[in-house]
């Protein structure tokens, strides 16, 4: 196997980590992996996949893009319940607030 297959292989396990990290909620830990999957891919894309490469690398980008479709999706899944969370906390606020100056 060369070089380039390891590196592919390095790159796929760092986006099943990022994957089983981001169905678990560990936010910082995805971010964390990102980080160092982004400088693999970009140090791996600098030389062009040869010919002999293409369908392998093809293969591979549509692998990552599934699994980033689905660490978006828990991402904005989990982004809506914060706000939403933090919506029903400042409503509770705006309660308690008009509740005391209504007592004075």
């Amino acid at each position: 196997m060369n070089d380039r297959y390891v590196q592919l292989a390095m790159i796929k396990a760092l986006t099943e980590k990022m994957l089983l990290n981001a169905r678990q909620q560990q936010w910082q830990v995805v971010r964390q992996i990102e980080t160092e999957r982004d400088t693999l891919i970009h140090a791996f894309f600098e030389t062009p996949p040869s010919l002999a490469e293409a369908e392998h690398v093809a293969g591979f980008i549509r692998g990552v893009l599934t699994a980033d479709r689905e660490i978006i999706t828990l991402g904005t899944k989990e982004k809506k319940e914060i706000l939403q969370n933090s919506q029903k906390i400042n409503r509770g606020k705006e309660a308690s607030l008009a509740y005391g100056s209504s007592n004075n």
